[in-house]
């Protein structure tokens, strides 16, 4: 009779249990592909599974939207674990009326408003075994619950340890200063540096000089001769860094140029001497400053950027003439997307006018603008996402980016009004948003996808060839103003390079 009675109560007990959680209501989700507005949740069902491919080394999100009530907090947790895929959940904050910020936190959030907005983080490494796997994600709140499914295929494909394409970010030093106590600048100017090398972005700290375009860049956070950057400079994530010149004295530059050729570091280095020159007396300047290093260095490469030919002299708005007038002088011409408009033949002429040992790079800032791939902040995810399959069908052999933390005033982080919004802004103190690291961009994932995708096309290109690499990114983008929008045709795209591409 006793095991009668304690069969009996053990089994009420489970069935009011079963029952308390059969009676949690549901949190109703909706799950965003990372290309979409958050803001535009209320155009996705409701859901409660996703799915993601990714590569080896590789990074994949979607954004998770759900209703509450300001004040009540929720726990996220993670179940199923796969070994070796890093999970990162972050909210999403808004910054001068733009859903951009995304900030970290453990594994609970407190509503602010009545819309939790998250964005979620997958990563594997060289380490994650290919398979397909499932994981859950587990919300609760008060009386609330909902899990959700995440299918996980890992390709036996692998991105490169260093990017396969240069890609130059700055980092505005004057802004860092004012941000940052004298004490704590070094160790800012390092987690910057970092982050930016993590997101497969190569970090210059820039400096214009003499309220001119004259341009100060140097890729370390210490001098040129401290050990310590030496051994920065060597992480395989660079494939390009820079090196300062006008902070330095004649002797100092020869010291440092006989330096870096004696330790094989100078073929990888790169000098920014002058922003976007538009006269023919800058265009002399960079002629003097550039003899200043050849005549110890033939072989250094200096970058100089332009969006048009020169305002004045014989070969005025003449921009095919850039690449005659500063031949010897610079090495790399990092060009202005919105200077080729629409037309690929554009690309096509830059590529033609190259000399031996000359490089084409190209670059996005105020422009260009409508339909084309930019990182501004009142464009669509897909025209993020796109700023690097524009490179790949264009053939460029880089990609610069003038800043990444340029903001009007460092302590209300307000953007410039003399520049379309976000622009020359891709992270943000975290201090601002409760973290005391600093915080990335929505925008600044995009881009790293994009360049995620542009190594998949490069592998892809190397084992069927270009034109049938072209044929299979056809589905996606064919020319800068004629690109997808929809994300399940990005999704079958990753998924057929991969399938291609797989050991």
């Amino acid at each position: 009779m006793r095991c009668f009675k304690n069969i009996f109560l053990v089994s009420t007990l489970l069935l009011l249990f079963l029952l308390s959680s059969c009676s949690k209501e549901k949190i109703e989700c909706r799950i965003l592909p990372s290309v979409e507005k958050v803001e535009s949740y209320e155009n996705f069902a409701a859901s409660c599974q996703t799915n993601i491919a990714l590569a080896k080394a590789e990074s994949e999100h979607f954004q998770i939207v759900f209703k509450g009530t300001p004040g009540e907090v929720y726990t996220i947790t993670r179940h199923n674990e796969t070994p070796d895929i890093q999970f990162n959940c972050r909210r999403i904050e808004s910054i001068n009326g733009f859903n951009d910020v995304l900030v970290p936190f453990g594994s609970e959030i407190e509503l602010t408003d009545s819309v939790a907005k998250l964005w979620v983080t997958y990563k594997t490494n060289y380490a994650t075994v290919p398979g397909n796997y499932t994981e859950k994600l587990i919300i609760k709140g008060d009386d609330k619950e909902q899990e959700i499914k995440v299918n996980i295929t890992v390709y036996d494909v692998e991105l490169p340890v260093t990017p396969t394409i240069p890609a130059t970010f700055g980092i505005i030093e004057e802004k860092l200063e004012k941000n940052y106590s004298a004490a704590n600048l070094e160790k800012a100017k390092l987690q910057w540096a970092d982050l930016c090398l993590d997101y497969r972005m190569n970090p210059y700290f820039s400096t214009w000089l003499e309220e001119s375009m004259k341009h100060e860049a140097s890729s370390s956070p210490w001098k040129w001769d401290d050990e310590r950057t030496y051994k920065f400079l060597s992480d395989e994530r660079f494939n390009r860094y820079a090196l300062p010149y006008h902070s330095l004295s004649k002797g100092e530059l020869k010291n440092m140029l006989e330096t870096y050729n004696e330790k094989g570091m100078l073929n990888d280095a790169y000098f920014y001497l002058w922003d976007e020159p538009v006269l023919m007396s800058e265009y002399a300047q960079i002629k003097k400053f550039a003899n200043d290093i050849h005549q110890v260095a033939p072989n250094a490469k200096v970058l100089t950027t332009f969006f048009c030919g020169p305002k004045d002299g014989k070969y005025k708005d003449n921009l095919w003439s850039v690449f005659d007038l500063w031949r010897g002088d610079t090495q790399i011409y990092s060009m202005s997307a919105w200077a080729l408009h629409t037309t690929e033949a554009n690309a096509d002429t830059c590529r033609m006018l190259l000399k031996d040992n000359e490089e084409w790079w190209t670059y996005v800032c105020m422009g260009p603008g409508g339909e084309e791939p930019n990182l501004l902040l009142s464009m669509s995810g897909y025209q993020n996402r796109a700023v690097m399959w524009r490179s790949w069908k264009e053939k460029t052999t880089g990609f610069l980016y003038w800043a990444v933390n340029a903001y009007a005033d460092e302590k209300t982080l307000e953007f410039r009004t003399d520049l379309p919004e976000g622009d020359g802004v891709l992270i943000y103190p975290g201090e601002h948003f409760g973290v005391s690291e600093p915080v990335v961009s929505i925008r600044m994932e995009r881009w790293r996808d994009s360049m995620e995708d542009y190594e998949l096309l490069v592998q892809l290109e190397q084992k069927i060839g270009r034109a049938k690499a072209e044929s299979i990114f056809g589905n996606i983008y064919t020319a800068p103003d004629n690109y997808t929008d929809n994300y399940l045709i990005i999704d079958k795209f990753r998924n057929s390079v991969l399938d291609i591409l797989k050991n």
